[in-house]
């Protein structure tokens, strides 16, 4: 990390992380908002990134085109059908950028592993620091205790979300698969409610969801054996956990070379064993 004031470029300006992004920014001692960016359509262009964000004026309007500066940080948080375009202008102005989008086509993939040979990405679905390390943890404890302990994940969202299992449980749940040598298409599970279901097998890996309310995250990864039970629990309270942990990348990756990188990467956890 460097001493100097980090310009970020924020792409999904009025988006819901967008705004939370720019309130970080406007608090943060190593950082400075250089321009919001968001797409033509819709109320809010050309208005100021400061109001859009519910504070004072930032002198910073909302434009619709992607113009990043070399000595800058692309945090684009926007539309799955916009990736392509803002990758191409970040490898071609020659600046780093943290990607949160998510959904990201086949074809997006490809170009994003492409792009990543010029400049350095920190791509992430989840940018919360305590979710990487509950990852990386399920992975080094399911490692350790083998097959003998089951392992059962539970997760809780807000009831408007779409998506079940979470992303982040699937995740966690491949985490343990990869670290026992399981194929992660045949031993996670989700269908104990079902009325023709089978009892539990050994090597399975459940994952049980609960919508309802206004919960921003919970995983609660079980491990059960015979008169043992281990749990680790992530909550997450405040939705302003992953825009610090995508800022947190922003600063990391500002002089880094070019690759595709995670937030393991930005924790100093890729190397360790």
């Amino acid at each position: 990390m460097t001493d100097r004031l980090t310009p970020i470029i924020i792409v999904g300006a009025r988006g819901r992380m967008g705004k939370t992004l720019i309130r970080e920014i406007t608090i943060s001692d190593s950082m400075v908002l250089e321009a919001a960016v968001d797409r033509s359509s819709g109320p809010g262009l050309g208005m100021d990134a400061g109001r859009i964000a519910g504070l004072h004026d930032l002198g910073i309007a909302v434009t619709d085109e992607l113009r990043p500066r070399r000595s800058s940080v692309v945090v684009d948080f926007s539309l799955a059908q916009a990736t392509d375009a803002n990758l191409r202008r970040c490898q071609e102005a020659g600046v780093p950028l943290v990607l949160g989008t998510t959904g990201l086509h086949k074809t997006t993939r490809e170009l994003l592993r492409a792009a990543a040979k010029d400049i350095a990405i920190v791509s992430a679905a989840n940018f919360s620091v305590g979710v990487t390390l509950l990852t990386r943890i399920a992975g080094l404890v399911a490692h350790a205790l083998g097959d003998q302990w089951d392992a059962e994940l539970l997760e809780i969202h807000h009831s408007h979300k779409r998506d079940a299992p979470s992303g982040t449980a699937l995740r966690i749940a491949k985490s343990i698969a990869k670290a026992t040598d399981r194929d992660p298409e045949t031993s996670l599970r989700h269908d104990r409610a079902d009325p023709h279901a089978r009892p539990r097998e050994r090597g399975e890996i459940g994952v049980s969801v609960i919508r309802g309310g206004d919960s921003v995250g919970e995983h609660t990864l079980m491990f059960l054996t015979d008169g043992e039970r281990l749990e680790l629990t992530h909550r997450a309270t405040d939705r302003a956990i992953f825009a610090r942990g995508a800022l947190r990348a922003a600063r990391w990756v500002v002089d880094k070379p070019p690759g595709l990188y995670t937030m393991s990467d930005v924790l100093g956890l890729a190397g360790l064993s």
